[in-house]
């Protein structure tokens, strides 16, 4: 389903609070984020190295990259921790009638 310019790419339900999920959409591999309730989604690829971030780590409003360490604020994308200093590339997430939409 596409609204305005956004892709249903899940449910609300599918994704806990401090979890992370890997969706293709349009040919490119995003994560999606759940912290508190608000959702986050970013390309799957670390800002260091270009390598996903399928298996990081999420702690508070930080996520970890599992390769180097890399550190990054789940809100903003912004880099926390070297050896990352460029933010994530993020995408604008809408959610709609339990639906999750992002415009890619």
């Amino acid at each position: 389903m596409v609204v305005e310019g956004y892709i249903e790419i899940a449910r609300v339900e599918e994704i806990k609070s401090g979890e992370l999920k890997v969706f293709e959409v349009n040919g490119e591999s995003i994560i999606l984020i759940n912290l508190n309730g608000e959702f986050f989604a970013y390309k799957n690829q670390c800002s260091h190295m270009e390598l996903g971030l399928d298996d990081s780590e999420i702690d508070g409003e930080i996520l970890t990259c599992p390769w180097h360490g890399a550190q990054f604020n789940i809100r903003t994308g912004d880099a926390v921790r070297l050896p990352a200093s460029a933010p994530l590339e993020r995408y604008e997430v809408k959610v709609q009638d339990g639906k999750i939409f992002v415009k890619i």
